[in-house]
């Protein structure tokens, strides 16, 4: 009795085994995960391929809506670095923008914070700018420096504001939505010419520099000034053009930050309204024909890598008589 059942025990061992083993070999395979970042970048072809087509069709309306877009982002931005902007180029517009005064036109004056600093009366002041989220406080702190404020109707979604002139010699300070790149504005062509032209960190983010330079020469009178602080591509080591601080500061390699300006200049455009670090403004400034003469000084400090980034040319250039 005892070996039967030993052999039976063999068999019920044998028998879960081999089941046991059935199980194990027949299981199915684990899952593999799902591959997301293979169908995020399909997704992401696919929505390109969609852009690029549509581009294509209707290349104006996504210009325009890419634009509107980028001036949103840029007016974000800007309510926070306006402040930082007016103290840094506090020191310089002091003393430039005193002397302006008569028939004046500003390009992207932004929330124009600098009409604080004019000295001396304007008859008229047509601010240029193409952002029209930046209207509203542009308005606001031109009525708080006592300008009475109109809308161009032709060209701001605004619309024509003021009715009638104002009375007791107000001066007027006129919103254009537009700027210099393909043409000069009806309105601001109506007005010239113009006593002074000026512009703060401007022409960095303009689509041409040439063409701003033209049509600012244009527009001004025979005698006329142009009064500008721009930052700009680095010269060389030896800038003759240094100012005091900035040729007594040194300490910085050009070369090295001249690159990282132009690499820079490639990828962040569009997140900071079209800036650019690598616009050669003093030096096209120079090469023109039509000032009587040029001047202006170059901040090249070391302190920060805003600094280093954007050195400043600040000055006047003057029109032919």
């Amino acid at each position: 009795m005892a070996a039967p059942l030993k052999e039976k025990q063999s068999n019920k061992a044998s028998t879960s085994s081999s089941s046991s083993n059935s199980r194990t070999t027949t299981a199915p395979p684990p899952r593999e995960p799902y591959p997301w970042r293979r169908a995020l970048f399909g997704c992401l072809v696919v929505f390109l391929c969609w852009g690029i087509g549509i581009h294509r069709e209707y290349p104006d309306a996504v210009n325009t809506r890419f634009k509107t877009a980028q001036h949103w982002v840029f007016s974000r931005i800007w309510t926070v670095l306006s402040g930082h902007n007016n103290e840094r180029l506090l020191p310089f517009r002091e003393t430039l923008w005193a002397q302006v005064h008569g028939n004046v036109l500003e390009l992207g004056p932004g929330y124009a914070d600098a009409l604080t600093l004019l000295k001396r009366p304007t008859s008229h002041y047509v601010a240029l700018e193409p952002n029209m989220y930046l209207h509203p406080t542009l308005a606001e702190n031109a009525r708080k420096n006592g300008f009475a404020v109109h809308y161009d109707p032709d060209t701001s979604p605004a619309g024509d504001t003021m009715k009638k002139p104002p009375q007791g010699g107000v001066p007027v300070l006129a919103i254009v939505n537009g700027t210099l790149d393909a043409a000069i504005p009806q309105y601001v062509a109506d007005h010239a010419p113009y006593d002074y032209v000026i512009t703060s960190l401007v022409l960095c983010s303009v689509d041409s520099v040439q063409a701003n330079l033209d049509a600012i020469q244009a527009l001004l009178k025979p005698g006329g000034k142009y009064v500008f602080i721009e930052h700009v591509h680095h010269t060389d080591e030896e800038d003759l053009t240094l100012d005091a601080d900035s040729a007594k500061e040194g300490g910085m390699d050009v070369a090295r930050w001249k690159l990282v300006q132009s690499v820079v200049s490639r990828f962040l455009w569009p997140f900071t309204g079209n800036c650019h670090f690598d616009r050669d403004t003093g030096i096209m400034l120079k090469a023109m024909d039509g000032w009587s003469s040029v001047d202006f000084k170059t901040s090249r400090l070391a302190r920060t890598v805003e600094s280093k980034m954007t050195p400043l040319i600040y000055g006047t250039a003057t029109k032919k008589l």
